[in-house]
Formats: structure tokens, C-alpha cells, sequence
């Protein structure tokens, strides 16, 4: 539920109820009115009151008027204030300062709340995520998952709350659910953490309105303008010369890692008690130096030569079908006539080996990491009447990411070990919300809202079909733009070659509309809900990765240059295999392209 409730039973001296008591919520920051009146058992409910910091004053003929300050009202929560009331003596107001903690009596769910000031203030995982603070609350395993990534462009965490999938959580943001279609173990928009007004959190016995829910239900609110104008500004600076060197890393100096967030926000009165707005920005850059060992080919390898290699290397064209009675090639060495071109031009990008030993890992490879995000939202809320409230929310979060690949020309993963290349999108969402008070025991209340992803990713390679017009294999790269670039090539202990990452390149373009609308009706003890939610998502992705990639792919095995029933092949026999030009595996995805649901 986007908006908090106040409850509560009024009583005298004696604890007799006392009915017809006027009670008034005063936003002590918008100076908007909720007002309600006792029933004849002495309860009174308010059911549309928005997240804020509120003044309840209770009037009667003939008690003293009461008047609690500093009361939190969080959204999808029912505060209970319960008051005695005192006989009046001339000129006495009797003010409660306190605001108690009281045992949650009137919903049966397990909920907690995230406010502002901790999201705010208390420590944060890197990113400054406020998901990164559900680790303080009962039930959730520590969120993870969270980096930044060309699929994950918000930066959204997974986590598991009562033992329950990471599928199962709903998050929704101003009461419009925030699902990602495509991932949706996360979610398509994480706000800065600044600009969260509260979260409220129930894992368990969940209300009928939080559908979708096995784990946990989260409800974010953000914050609005008030009546006087606040702005902030802030910086979070995290740099790896700063950091103590790990025990266990053997380089003089810590690997490069630098991130910076950064924003701004600025909120206040249009017109005063009646509209409000509030804005933020800021921008997420992180440059990280990503080091990992690869293995690749000797000089003497590339040249076909396996004299040293300690493993025989078998001519594929002799002895059976079955891999039997092979003869060796003559000492060792694979004839120039052999190879293939395709090989040789993919060996001539390899780099050399630059650490001592062995073959295994002879390749330190150091490359720079680069993404930056931005984060802007812009939120308007109008009151234009005491029964009614409005608001309405656009927000855009363009990306960009680079991923290196590991052996620079040669291709190969990227360096953080997801899709190489250039990667990045925007994410847009827009919703409208109203609440109407028709009675003081009915309040109607709706939202609708409209969210899209386009994010994608494609390597440096992507502008031209290597496959075809540089390396001369024919069924590799296609017609599309999206089959650009060097096929994969995949070996038993050796880094691979090429694009080898069968999720690159994509492009997603998720949508999500939802509309909710729902009456509360209050009839003496009893608290009726009613209401329906309309969610549509729409998928019109491309990534065909169901086994090589679209650019297609081969795998070498080292089976066609060793003997059936000697020696198992290793990397020897699969580099051999590959100069060779004989893949004991090789195809090409594709995938159907419906025009007519690209939106």
C-alpha cells in the first residue's frame, strides 16, 4: 500500500469510550489536514495518510485537547495512537512529546521499516544501494549480485528472504511495482539512496493487495517537496590507495579500483500547502583494474612445433575412422602446409607469453573496467483539495559500460569475466497516483504507471563479420548487424580465442505497464479492502545463446590429434586440433526475429 493509515480508540478517565472526538493528522512538513471522528465505540481510522512526520490533535467538548507531535506515519503501515482524554480545565492543552513503540495489534503481517535517516546515514555495501540494508532485517540471507553490469544496469541486488526463491520478492516504488521482466530476481530502477523517503518491508502473512510475493513484499516511497525549500549535496569516494593492501595479493600495489557517487537533490513548495515537488541526481562512475591469469600459446606452439611439449601429436589423416594406428607427424611438428589460414590469422593476434614457467597461466592479463550511470528522478505532488491527493513521477537512468577483453586482439572473455565490449542503455519509468476521500469510512485510491529497460551489449568487433570476411570460414557472422564480429574458439586448457561469450551481443527492450485500483471501506470494527491490479510485461529482446552465440563457434577437444586407446588429449592435442582446423564441436545460433513485437 502506498500510503500509512492512523488508527486508534479514545477513552476518559474511567475508560469509557468516548465518541465524536475530532481527530486531526498535521503534516508537519506540507501542512496537509487528515482529519477523521471517533464512533460510537471510541475509534476513529485515517486511511489515506502519506509517509511523513505528522501532529495528531484530538478535540472534544469538554476535555482538554491533546496534541502528540512527531508521530511516523510509513507508507503500507497502520499506525495505532490510543489516547485518554482528560476533563477540561480553562487554558489547558495536554501536549504528548513522546512517541511510543506499542505492540502491533491490528494487522497480523511481519513488516519492518527502512527510514529515511538510514538510508541516509547508515553504512552501505559499494554501490549505495538501500537493498543493501535488508541484511539488518529478520529473515533475509545477505543481499548479493548487485554489480554493475550492461544486463543489470540499476545495479540491483538478489537475496532470499526466509528461505524463500529470489524469484519471489515484489518491490514497488511509489506503489507501482518495479519488475524486471527479463532478471527478475532483480529490479528495473534502484533510486539513490538520498532519495528514499522510507521502505516498508513485510515478510509475512501478507495483505491480499501484495501479490506476487512469496518472500517479501517491499514498499518504497520517495520523498516530496514541502513547504520550505531543502536541497543537499554529497559525494561517496572509494579509492584503492586508500585501502590497506590484502595479506594474500603479491603485487606492490593495490589493483586500481575507483568509484564515485555523487548527486545532488532539491525539493519545496510551488504553491504552499497545496503543491509541492522534489528532484535528484546523481551519477554512479566506477573504473576498476581487472587482473587474471590466461594461458596461451609458445612461439613454438603457434609455429606447430610440440617437440617440448612432452605429448605426441598424431596426424589425423592416417590409421582408422575409429582413431586407431595414427602415425605421429615427423618430429613432433605440424607441416606449415597443414595449418590452416583461418588459424594462422587467429594466431598471429595471440600475445606472447610474459610470466615464467610452464604453459599453464604464462599470460598476465591487466585491463581497465570502466561504467557510469545516472540517476534522475523528478516527482510533483498537488493537493488540490482536502479529500484529494496527486502525484505523479518520471524517471530515467541512462548507462554505459566497457568490458576489455582479456587478450586484447586475440578476443577472449572479459576481463571481470562477463560479455566483453561496450555495453550500456536507459531505463525510463512514469507513473500518476490519486487518492480520494468520498467518506470518512470510504477512500478510493489508484495508481497507474509504465516503465521501460532498453539496455544492450555488443563487442568492439561487432561493425564487421570477421568470421566470413577476414578469417574465411564459411556459416559463421550473417546478415544482421547483431552477427558481426570474430567467431569463438574454444579450447581444452588453453584461454580461448575470439568472442567466446554466447550472451554477446543482446539488446533488451522490456516494458511494464501496471494500473491498481482499490477502495477501502471502514464499517464499525471491521476494515474491508477491496481492489484490483493489472500488470502487463513485454519482452522484445535479442540473444540467441542457446549454445555457440550467433556469430557461431567451435570447440577443439584435442581428440582428432591423439591415438584411441593411448594418452587422454590435453591442451596439446587441442591446440593441434585447432591449427589443423578440425573441431570436434561447431555451429551457429539463430533466432527468430518477430517484427511486429519490437517496440
Amino acid at each position: 500500500m502506498l500510503y500509512g493509515s492512523l488508527t486508534g480508540n479514545v477513552t476518559d478517565s474511567s475508560g469509557a469510550s468516548v465518541p465524536g472526538v475530532k481527530v486531526e493528522a498535521l503534516n508537519l512538513e506540507t501542512n496537509i489536514v487528515k482529519q477523521s471522528v471517533t464512533d460510537e465505540r471510541g475509534a476513529y481510522l485515517i486511511g489515506d495518510v502519506q509517509p511523513g512526520v505528522y501532529k495528531v490533535t484530538l478535540t472534544a467538548a469538554g476535555f482538554s485537547v491533546v496534541e502528540q507531535s512527531g508521530v511516523q506515519i510509513v507508507g503500507n503501515t497502520l499506525r495505532r495512537i490510543d489516547v485518554q482524554l482528560q476533563v477540561a480545565v480553562v487554558g489547558q492543552n495536554v501536549t504528548i512529546s513522546a512517541d511510543a513503540t506499542v505492540l502491533q495489534t491490528d494487522r497480523s503481517d511481519v513488516n519492518s521499516q527502512i527510514a529515511a535517516t538510514q538510508t541516509s546515514n547508515l553504512p552501505m555495501a559499494s554501490a549505495r544501494s538501500f537493498q543493501s540494508l535488508f541484511k539488518t532485517l529478520p529473515g533475509f540471507a545477505p543481499p548479493g549480485g548487485g554489480s554493475p553490469s550492461a544486463s543489470n544496469p540499476a545495479g540491483g541486488n538478489s537475496y532470499t528472504v526466509n528461505g524463500a526463491t529470489q524469484f519471489g520478492n515484489n518491490t514497488k516504488i511509489d506503489g507501482a511495482s518495479d519488475i524486471y521482466p527479463w532478471q527478475p530476481q532483480y529490479v528495473m530502477t534502484v533510486p539513490p539512496a538520498e532519495a528514499v523517503q522510507s521502505v516498508s518491508v513485510v515478510t509475512n502473512s501478507f495483505d491480499a493487495e501484495q501479490g506476487g510475493a512469496a518472500g517479501a513484499a517491499i514498499n518504497v516511497s520517495l520523498k516530496s517537496g514541502t513547504n520550505e525549500f531543502h536541497g543537499a549535496a554529497w559525494e561517496y569516494h572509494t579509492n584503492s590507495d586508500l585501502k590497506a593492501r590484502n595479506f594474500f595479493y603479491t603485487g606492490t600495489k593495490n589493483p586500481k579500483y575507483l568509484l564515485n557517487q555523487f548527486g545532488t537533490d532539491i525539493g519545496g513548495p510551488i504553491r504552499k500547502n497545496k503543491l509541492f515537488f522534489f528532484a535528484d541526481w546523481e551519477r554512479t562512475e566506477q573504473r576498476q583494474l581487472y587482473t587474471n591469469f590466461q594461458t596461451v600459446a609458445t612461439d613454438a606452439l603457434k609455429q606447430g612445433d610440440f617437440t617440448n611439449s612432452g605429448t605426441t601429436i598424431y596426424d589425423p589423416t592416417t590409421g582408422t575412422a575409429a582413431g586407431t594406428g595414427r602415425q605421429p607427424f615427423p618430429n613432433n611438428k605440424i607441416p606449415a602446409s597443414a595449418m590452416i589460414a583461418a588459424a594462422l590469422k587467429m594466431v598471429a593476434l595471440v600475445p606472447e607469453p610474459n610470466q615464467p614457467g610452464g604453459v599453464a597461466n604464462d599470460y598476465f592479463s591487466a585491463a581497465d573496467w570502466s561504467f557510469r550511470r545516472d540517476d534522475i528522478d523528478a516527482k510533483i505532488n498537488y493537493n488540490p483539495a482536502s479529500k484529494v491527493a496527486i502525484f505523479g513521477r518520471y524517471s530515467i537512468a541512462p548507462s554505459a559500460i566497457f568490458d576489455p577483453q582479456t587478450l586484447g586482439a586475440a578476443g577472449g572473455t572479459g576481463v571481470d569475466g562477463s560479455t566483453p565490449g561496450n555495453g550500456g542503455g536507459r531505463t525510463q519509468h512514469i507513473s500518476i497516483g490519486t487518492t480520494y476521500t468520498l467518506s470518512p469510512t470510504i477512500v478510493i485510491d489508484g495508481n497507474a504507471a509504465f516503465s521501460r529497460l532498453h539496455t544492450s551489449d555488443t563487442n568492439t568487433d561487432i561493425n564487421k563479420n570477421y568470421g566470413t570476411a577476414v578469417l574465411g570460414i564459411p556459416g559463421t557472422n550473417g546478415p544482421s548487424s547483431m552477427q558481426g564480429g570474430y567467431p569463438g574458439f574454444s579450447f581444452t586448457g588453453f584461454s580461448s580465442l575470439g568472442n567466446p561469450n554466447t550472451s554477446n551481443p543482446f539488446t533488451f527492450r522490456d516494458n511494464l505497464w501496471v494500473e491498481a485500483v482499490n477502495l477501502s471501506w471502514s464499517k464499525g470494527s471491521h476494515q474491508l479492502r477491496f481492489g484490483a491490479e493489472f500488470v502487463h510485461l513485454l519482452m522484445a529482446d535479442f540473444q540467441a545463446n542457446s549454445t555457440v552465440g550467433v556469430r557461431g563457434g567451435f570447440t577443439f577437444s584435442g581428440g582428432l590429434t591423439s591415438l584411441s586407446g593411448a594418452a587422454a588429449p590435453n591442451l596439446y592435442n587441442s591446440w593441434a586440433d585447432f591449427l589443423l582446423g578440425l573441431p570436434s564441436s561447431m555451429g551457429q545460433d539463430h533466432q527468430y526475429i518477430d517484427r511486429k513485437s519490437v517496440v
